[in-house]
C-alpha cells in the first residue's frame, strides 16, 4: 500500500532536499497552529494530541511523496536563490560534469563563436556557419530518416527514456513521455534538422555532453536560425512577421523552407502590443 503512494521523482536518491526542510519547518508551523487553536478552544492535552497527529500525517506525506504543499520542487526550482541551492547540492556550481558555458553564464552567440561553429560572415555584418560545421551538419542531415525515432531523440538531448511517442498535429510534432511534452516542434523537417545537429555536436565538442537538456535544446532551436539550405535543396528564408490574435499583435522571427513550407522556426522577439 505504502509502496504505491511512494513518489520514486522525489523520493530515495532523487529526494530534493531543500524540499525537504522546507515542508518540514512548514509542517512544524502548521502543527502549532493547530495545537495553539484547540488548546484556546477546548484543553491542552487535546490540544497536543492534534499538534502530534498533523505532525504525523504530515511527517508521513514528506517520507512518502518528497513534500507536504503541492507543487514544491517546481517552486524551490523557480523560487530559491541559486547560492542557497548551491550550498544544498542543487545548484549549478555543484553539477559535476556541467558545461563550463552554463557555469560560466556565457551567451548562445559567444559559446558557439568559441566552439568554431559560427564565425563572423565574410560578406555582411552578421553572424554564420563555420564551413566546416555547416558540411559536417548536412553530411548528418543526409543520414536521419523522414520518420524520426523519438527515443534516439531523447538520447540525443540527454533525457532519460520512459514511454515515449511522437505526436503531430497542425504540422508540428511533438514529443511526449509518460504522458509529459518534453519538446516541441514547428514542422517534422526542424525535428530532422535538430537531430542532425544533435549528432554533429557530439562529434564536435566534449562539451556537448556536459550541456543540460535545457541547453542543449536551446543551442539546437538557436542553430536553426543559421540554416541556409533544407534537407529538399531548397532556400531556407529568414523573415519576421505579425501575428495577431484577437486582442494583441506581436513579432516572430520565421525560417522556413522555400521548396516544402516547412518551417524550421518560429520564435518571438517581441512581446504583445
Amino acid at each position: 500500500m505504502l509502496a504505491r503512494l511512494r513518489d520514486p521523482e522525489y523520493t530515495g536518491e532523487n529526494r530534493c532536499l531543500p524540499c525537504t526542510i522546507v515542508n518540514s519547518a512548514i509542517a512544524v508551523a502548521l502543527a502549532g497552529a493547530v495545537g495553539v487553536g484547540i488548546a484556546v478552544a477546548t484543553t491542552p492535552v487535546l490540544a497536543g494530541v492534534a499538534a502530534a497527529l498533523v505532525l504525523a500525517v504530515s511527517a508521513l506525506s514528506i517520507w512518502l511523496r518528497g513534500y507536504l504543499v503541492p507543487g514544491t520542487p517546481e517552486l524551490t526550482k523557480r523560487y530559491m536563490p541559486p547560492w542557497l541551492l548551491a550550498w544544498f547540492g542543487k545548484g549549478p556550481a555543484a553539477r559535476a560534469g556541467t558545461s563550463r558555458f552554463e557555469e560560466e553564464g556565457v551567451e548562445l552567440e559567444t559559446m558557439l563563436l568559441d566552439l568554431d561553429v559560427l564565425e563572423p560572415c565574410a560578406e555582411v555584418d552578421d553572424l554564420c556557419l563555420t564551413g566546416a560545421f555547416d558540411d559536417a551538419w548536412h553530411r548528418e542531415l543526409r543520414e536521419v530518416p523522414e520518420s524520426v525515432d523519438p527515443e534516439r531523440v531523447l538520447d540525443l538531448l540527454g533525457l532519460t527514456a520512459g514511454e515515449v511517442g511522437l505526436e503531430e498535429f497542425d504540422g508540428a510534432v511533438a514529443i511526449n513521455r509518460d504522458g509529459e511534452r518534453l519538446g516541441q516542434w514547428p514542422s517534422n523537417t526542424a525535428l530532422r534538422v535538430d537531430v542532425a545537429a544533435a549528432r554533429t555536436l557530439a562529434d564536435w565538442t566534449d562539451e556537448w555532453a556536459k550541456l543540460s537538456p535545457a541547453a542543449r535544446g536551446e543551442v539546437l532551436a538557436g542553430l536553426r536560425v543559421f540554416v541556409r539550405e533544407c534537407p529538399d535543396g531548397s532556400p531556407a528564408t529568414f523573415s519576421t512577421d505579425t501575428v495577431e490574435s484577437c486582442c494583441s499583435s506581436y513579432e516572430v522571427a520565421t525560417v522556413v523552407c522555400d521548396g516544402t513550407g516547412d518551417r524550421l522556426l518560429e520564435q518571438p522577439v517581441s512581446g504583445p502590443r
